[in-house]
């Protein structure tokens, strides 16, 4: 690694008005295959210039001989040839006024002395002709504003506000499959690879004034200069969150690495100091920094740390008063006003307290309604809410399940008691519209059927953007349902997903656990108190 000290052309690298693909390819999973096909598939709108001698069309653009052979302005070359061909195109790229090279290669720093020899003169021409280097050995970039997804995988990323840089190429497409499925939008992606002569650093200073990045994630394995990352990560924490992952903490994590990127991981007591020197959001597992970040991209930052729960039961609403109690978190004391409100249209036996316990309530409108007063109070900081909200995860799984359970065995064992059945589910059905306007029961009342809608993913995701808008408070969400439901029919291109799975899509934050929201809420808690004013979503 040798850093270069030259002015970056980073409108250039993440904007590239035209693209060329050095050793582009017809051969099925060659890298000069995968590369431009992901740039076309991501619908790139710019110019794809195709260069390989021996070929006179590739993926139905004609080929061109060399770099020099193009007659456009180029703004980004990608190299997929081995290493050992990678300098002279350097050369050629110089010539074309070109300030940014992707380097796709592995067999660099990563293997030992030898790779390393070539990676530093690597670095050194690139170097004295002004020229960044992504990689060598990286994965690629995206850029949503330019439509660009020049990754090595077929991945392709929603749009939103979370700048990611990763230390690993593979890693990071991972995750950025991982976000989609969380609904978790991203402005840019970077594998910045073996860093030849620009580190994450420079990336990290990018993003930092990227006006259309407002969180930024790191995968992080080593660093050349931690006090340059001080003084850059310092400059940007408190107007921007940024959540690290880091790797190689142990012994054994080290040594992978190095084997990995050629990277020296450094001490574990040495990066976590200098992470809350700089107000730096640290995650000790993915599945800890996919939260994280879709916290912090998803819901404006609360001002306390004072928490209102809602729950349909109450084992539910202990646990989380537990974990309230592990992460520093206080319940909320709910105002004797508050109380009065919610007594107009809960049971008579709710339990009148934080956590709010809905005692199996159905009628949808009095969930929004308490969700609501809760989001409202001066006396909380943010809503958690289990168990409960899901819509069409509750209806297909309970309602209509429900019904044709008993259905199915009633034919298939005493078909004669069929039309008894229906005329009960007949007058169920007639009395539920018949007590729809009962308020605060005695007992339990059933479903509401003029509330159908309200119980669809995109009413109860409405009303919580809506609602956090207004507040300017965070509302988690916690449902038992992630993962997709055993059985059902999936398609190829759009498996089925859960109702969880669904409302993340559309850019809410949902957990499986208490546990784990409380968790998230806390570290929300402790960046705001660091950061020092309001912030919400997409807000640079």
């Amino acid at each position: 690694m040798e850093i270069g000290s030259f002015e970056r052309d980073w409108e250039g690298l993440f904007n590239p008005r035209a693209i060329a693909v050095v050793g582009a390819s017809n051969s099925l999973g060659k890298w000069g295959f995968v590369m431009p096909m992901s740039i076309i598939g991501g619908g790139y709108e710019g110019c794809l210039f195709m260069v390989n001698p021996n070929e006179d069309e590739v993926l139905g653009k004609p080929s061109y001989p060399s770099l020099a052979d193009i007659g456009e302005e180029l703004d980004l070359v990608i190299v997929t040839l081995p290493a050992r061909k990678v300098e002279p195109v350097l050369e050629q790229a110089a010539a074309k006024g070109v300030k940014n090279v992707l380097v796709v290669a592995s067999n660099f720093s990563e293997v030992g002395e030898n790779g390393a020899a070539l990676e530093l003169e690597l670095a050194r021409a690139a170097n004295e002709l002004g020229i960044t280097i992504i990689g060598p050995n990286t994965m690629g970039i995206c850029s949503a504003p330019a439509t660009l997804f020049a990754l090595g995988a077929p991945n392709f990323p929603l749009r939103g506000s979370v700048g990611f840089i990763s230390q690993s190429g593979n890693l990071g497409v991972q995750l950025l499959s991982w976000g989609k499925r969380r609904g978790v939008g991203f402005s840019r992606f970077v594998g910045s690879g073996n860093e030849a002569n620009t580190e994450v650093t420079d990336y990290l200073a990018f993003l930092g004034s990227d006006p259309e990045t407002s969180t930024i994630a790191l995968y992080l394995e080593g660093l050349e200069d931690g006090r340059r990352f001080l003084e850059v990560a310092t400059g940007i924490a408190r107007r921007k969150p940024i959540v690290v992952l880091k790797g190689g903490k142990g012994d054994q994590g080290s040594r992978a690495v190095r084997s990995h990127s050629g990277a020296l991981a450094g001490s574990l007591e040495l990066f976590s100091g200098m992470f809350e020197q700089a107000g730096i959001t640290v995650a000790d597992t993915s599945e800890e920094f996919i939260d994280l970040v879709t916290a912090f991209s998803s819901m404006p930052l609360p001002r306390g740390g004072r928490v209102a729960v809602l729950t349909m039961g109450g084992g539910w609403g202990v646990v989380a008063a537990d974990a309230c109690d592990r992460e520093g978190l206080t319940l909320a004391t709910l105002p004797p006003e508050l109380i009065e409100e919610m007594d107009s249209y809960l049971p008579t036996y709710w339990s009148r307290g934080n956590p709010v316990d809905l005692v199996g309530n159905l009628r949808r409108n009095n969930h929004f309604r308490a969700i609501d007063a809760l989001a409202r109070s001066e006396a909380v900081d943010m809503v958690v809410i289990m168990g409960i909200m899901l819509g069409t995860e509750f209806f297909v799984s309970n309602v209509v399940f429900t019904l044709l359970r008993p259905l199915y065995h009633i034919l298939r064992q005493n078909a004669r008691e069929l039309p008894a059945f229906m005329r009960s589910m007949r007058r169920g059905f007639r009395k539920s519209v018949s007590d729809r306007s009962v308020t605060n029961p005695e007992g339990s009342v059933g479903i509401d059927p003029a509330e159908l809608w309200n119980w669809t993913d995109y009413a109860f995701t409405g009303h919580l953007r809506r609602l956090m808008e207004e507040t300017g408070k965070p509302i988690l969400a916690v449902s038992m349902s992630e993962h997709k439901k055993p059985g059902m029919v999936h398609t190829a291109l759009e498996p089925r997903l859960s109702g969880a799975v669904r409302v993340k899509r559309q850019g809410l934050f949902t957990t499986p656990t208490p546990e784990r929201a409380i968790a998230t809420a806390a570290t929300m808690v402790r960046y705001a108190s660091f950061a020092g004013g309001d912030r919400t979503p997409d807000e640079g």
